[in-house]
Parts: C-alpha cells; sequence; structure tokens
C-alpha cells in the first residue's frame, strides 16, 4: 500500500502460511495458531490499509512467507533476494501465533528496540487493549530473525495465555478463542500511525 507521504519509506507485516503438513494418509497438523492465526491478521491488516480512509503516511508492504517451519528458508531468501533495500524498512513486524491472548503479548526484539517498545507498551497502557506487553530479547525463532540479523528493525508479537497446543494435532481452528485479536488488532494500527 503506497504511502501518501514517504512512498519510498516501508514498514513490512509479515507472516508465515506454512506449518507441519500431513503424517502419513491420515494424521493432519492443521496450524490453526501457528500460523493460520498471523495470517489472517496479516490479511486483516492488509484489507484495513486498502481503504482510501487508512491509507498510511508511509508505505506498507505485507510479505506472507513459505517453509518458516523447517528453517526460516522464506524469510531468509527473501533477505538474500530483497525487493526493494532493507535499508528502505523503517520497521518490521512478524505476526506469528495470535490465536489466544488472555495473557496479552510478548514482543521478540522488546528489549532490543526499547524506544519503541516503550510507545508500544504506552499504546496499549493508555488504551487498555491487552493484559500485558512484556518484551523478550532476540530470538531466532521466527521470520523476523533473518530481518533482524540483516540490521532491520523489528519485532515479532505472539499472543500468551489459552491453549498450549503447538507443533501437534490439537492445534486446530475450534480451539482458538481469538481473545486478543482484536486488541493486538488495534494495539499495530495505533503503533504504525506512531512509527
Amino acid at each position: 500500500v503506497e504511502g501518501s507521504q514517504e512512498p519510498d519509506k516501508f514498514i513490512v507485516f509479515t507472516a508465515h502460511y506454512d506449518h507441519l503438513g500431513k503424517m502419513g494418509k491420515d494424521v493432519i497438523f492443521k496450524g490453526a495458531n501457528d500460523n493460520a492465526s498471523g495470517v489472517s491478521m496479516l490479511l486483516n491488516l492488509a484489507k484495513h490499509y486498502s481503504t482510501p480512509e487508512f491509507q498510511p503516511r508511509i508505505s506498507i508492504v505485507f510479505i506472507a512467507f513459505a517453509a518458516e517451519e523447517p528453517g526460516l528458508e522464506g524469510s531468509m531468501h527473501y533477505v538474500q533476494n530483497p525487493i526493494f533495500p532493507l535499508s528502505d524498512i523503517k520497521f518490521l513486524i512478524n505476526l506469528d501465533i495470535l490465536g489466544t491472548g488472555d495473557e496479552g503479548i510478548t514482543v521478540v526484539n522488546g528489549a532490543v528496540h526499547t524506544t519503541e517498545f516503550i510507545a508500544l507498551k504506552g499504546i496499549n497502557e493508555q488504551k487498555g487493549y491487552l493484559k500485558e506487553v512484556k518484551k523478550r530479547g532476540k530470538a531466532a525463532i521466527s521470520d523476523h530473525y533473518p530481518f533482524s540479523e540483516a540490521g532491520v528493525p523489528c519485532f515479532y508479537i505472539y499472543t500468551m495465555g489459552g491453549i498450549q497446543a503447538y507443533h501437534d494435532v490439537y492445534d486446530v481452528p475450534d480451539t482458538l478463542p481469538l481473545s486478543g485479536f482484536e486488541g493486538v488488532f488495534k494495539l499495530l494500527t495505533d503503533f504504525v500511525a506512531r512509527l
């Protein structure tokens, strides 16, 4: 979505749409929380910013990666072959595991990018979108990591609380309360406006 004032600077939202697939003929790992929930947030944000009413000042890019599960392969490939210079990314937010939220969110790289984390947490404290915004340091656990290692400022945000199903057959849509989904959406759009 082209920015109205700075079309050559970018805020990037990422999520991965792969999961573990099948085991044998009958066992399917559906990956509702990890990471259909992140892709759903990505699509909701894309729809929001594509309306003229919410056109951003800075361009916003939405990237859905494959091959996160076997080793961040999609995001690593992109970082090695970017469509525009990585230095033009003002901030990147990776969305993964957003199907719960009773206990708030954790922000990977929150302890690295402290100014942005303080802004994000401050918005939440003012608006009360989520129970808690907790910070964490660096972690090579999702698609933000190749960007972070390449010098792109970024967060990876995931929800806390609710179902503990992870990388198993119990991660299915019926188990997701989506209790923090709307709060995360509002927090992200407010945060982008601050950026």
